[in-house]
């Protein structure tokens, strides 16, 4: 499983340079959502997003390799709302096995099972991915072999499951979705707004009613998104992307 072990001169493993060049060459993202399966020598593979990047079922936008007749079961099922993988996946974010789920119903113990006879699993990883602009996803690995093979496939190859993960969902953030600038939550420019006229974490607090550590966060959360190291910066790059003006 996986093709090229070793370092690249970079000091980027050849592995992980391989997997990129499959995504950022293929004409499209089908094609490299299947390239990317032949390169894990895995049996399927699924990234997963949706237009709005939050809820999974909301305008969803889905390549994958799954066979036909178990999409076709998939959507007459409505699994879209029983899917433990998929459930977990928008509401984690750091990858997972599926030995980690939890069925906590009857109907997703029997998708499960509905899912293992139409060829998926029963060995699955899945990578939480998420943009700078916010945007979710999930990149999902689905693999029949032993258990033993499968064990060997994580161990090997996990951190270039994560870096290939990352890489199709930023093309899939430029080419498919077209985002310019990045998403903030209406919390998040409430709190930059109240920053930009000189308020504190403990003023923007008292203003809006949670606590201080709770504004540190939003303003930590808009520092990451906006790719800056201070709120000031932050203020400024956002006013210039036209997300709230002063």
């Amino acid at each position: 499983m996986g093709k090229t072990n070793g370092m690249a001169e970079t000091g980027i493993p050849k592995a992980q340079i391989e997997a990129f060049a499959i995504i950022d060459d293929a004409q499209d993202v089908d094609l490299a959502v299947a390239g990317l399966r032949d390169f894990f020598s895995v049996d399927h593979l699924v990234y997963h997003s949706s237009k709005l990047g939050t809820s999974p079922s909301v305008e969803p936008y889905i390549r994958l390799t799954y066979p036909a007749d178990w999409i076709k079961r998939y959507l007459t099922m409505n699994y879209v709302d029983v899917d433990p993988v998929l459930h977990e996946g928008f509401n984690r974010t750091l990858p997972f096995d599926w030995s980690e789920l939890k069925v906590e119903t009857a109907e997703q113990g029997a998708f499960l099972q509905d899912a293992l006879a139409h060829g998926v699993g029963p060995f699955g990883l899945s990578i939480p991915v998420r943009s700078k602009q916010g945007h979710r996803g999930l990149f999902s690995i689905s693999f029949s072999g032993s258990e033993k093979d499968w064990r060997a496939f994580t161990e090997a190859h996990l951190g270039t499951a994560i870096e290939a993960g990352n890489r199709l969902h930023r093309r899939v953030i430029k080419e498919v979705f077209g985002e310019d600038h990045p998403h903030l939550t209406q919390r998040e420019i409430e709190c930059l707004k109240l920053t930009a006229i000189g308020k504190d974490a403990g003023d923007i607090a008292t203003i809006l009613g949670i606590s201080p550590h709770t504004a540190r966060d939003y303003l930590k959360s808009v520092r990451f998104k906006l790719d800056c190291i201070t709120s000031a910066q932050a203020v400024s790059k956002a006013v210039k992307a036209g997300i709230f003006a002063l």
